[in-house]
């Protein structure tokens, strides 16, 4: 026996009517929604950005590794910075998987950068900066699944 169609509403499922009378509805593909936490972190990672082109055109000093660089390095490094950060963002926004693990190694240098920082100045005023970044990594980490390409 054959089945009838009838026309698709705005964005409801198409119902396929057999000729018998039951109703079956085709089902629709699962989209898996982001969640609130890796939004906000991608928000972040666009405002992070967004300071390090200021940064850049202000010419800033740049730490990396414990030195300290100025002048043309440091531009090109908040514009790295502020790259990375924006890949980020968008990443995060669309769940692609690139952007979990350019971020786990960001995390990661972020991380190594602070540490080095603070044993080098003796000073433990990067140690707020590196918990938060540890709470954010856990948390994305534990997200890993939700992201794919």
């Amino acid at each position: 026996m054959g089945s009838v169609s009838t026309m698709e509403i705005a964005g409801q499922p198409r119902p396929m009517v057999d000729v018998q009378g039951s109703t079956m509805h085709r089902k629709r593909e699962h989209v898996q929604k982001r969640p609130l936490g890796i939004t906000l972190l991608g928000i972040f990672m666009l405002v992070g950005g967004i300071f390090c082109v200021c940064a850049g055109i202000s010419e800033t000093p740049a730490g990396i590794l414990g030195a300290v660089v100025s002048g043309i390095p440091a531009v090109v490094i908040h514009f790295l910075h502020a790259g990375v950060s924006f890949y980020i963002f968008t990443g995060f926004l669309k769940l692609k998987k690139n952007a979990w693990t350019v971020y786990m190694i960001f995390f990661a240098f972020g991380i190594t950068n602070n540490l080095i920082t603070i044993m080098s100045s003796g000073s433990v005023n990067q140690l707020a900066t590196v918990v938060l970044m540890c709470l954010f990594g856990y948390y994305v980490h534990g997200k890993k699944e939700l992201f794919v390409n």
